[in-house]
């Protein structure tokens, strides 16, 4: 929605090269999203992006579609968690970029659910461990873990204990340890198995790709 004509094509141009057609819709947005039935939305995350978010997810035909959020130069995600925003890209929006994210969620847009475990999810976490609690947000969810970007490097060792809110659900934490890192402060979280909060987890994606 009221992207620049070079932004425009960069997401029609990599779309199209998932077999995914895409569709310009401007102020007619809530009436759409009423009438028709589509599988995915990219909307630039500013000050007007809430009613479009709160239109996609009380929609009754399109509340589970996927949400891309283009995510301005020193915006806060966070304030959108809520929404469950499914994946980010950076403006101004660099052609390979635009391109990965595209990849990496065709299947979900194509419906070819069953065989796509990871969820790609935006929103909040916050990290306690032994002495210290950290803070950051989430890329990508499963039943067994969680990505998540950091502000600070979490020690490997800490038991830790991960809190966080899924769309439409009450708060959930659960224990996890660290099961990779890399230097651009993206952690992956194991959940524990015994956490019965995972069962919550998996009760959700299962929601969400519309298997319950």
């Amino acid at each position: 929605m009221q992207l620049d004509p070079v932004s425009g094509d960069r997401l029609r141009k990599a779309f199209e090269q998932c077999r995914i057609d895409t569709v310009p819709i401007d102020g007619d947005y809530a009436q759409r999203l009423v009438t028709e039935k589509f599988e995915g939305c990219v909307v630039r995350l500013d000050d007007q992006a809430v009613p479009v978010l709160e239109a996609v997810r009380s929609s009754r035909s399109n509340h589970r579609m996927i949400l891309y959020g283009i995510l301005p130069e020193q915006a806060d995600v966070r304030r959108f968690s809520k929404y469950g925003i499914n994946a980010l890209m950076d403006f101004p929006l660099e052609r390979g970029a635009v391109l990965n994210v595209a990849r990496s969620t065709c299947a979900l847009l194509l419906n070819e659910l069953r065989r796509y475990v990871r969820i790609p999810l935006v929103i909040e976490v916050s990290v306690e461990g032994k002495n210290k609690k950290y803070s950051g947000s989430s890329r990508e969810i499963s039943g067994g873990g969680i990505s998540v970007q950091l502000t600070g490097q979490v020690p490997s060792g800490d038991k830790l204990r991960l809190s966080f809110s899924l769309p439409d659900k009450p708060p959930v934490s659960i224990g996890a340890s660290v099961c990779w890192a890399n230097n651009a402060a993206f952690v992956g979280f194991q959940f524990h198995d015994s956490d019965p909060a995972r069962q919550i987890v998996k009760d959700w994606i299962s929601s969400f790709l519309g298997l319950d």
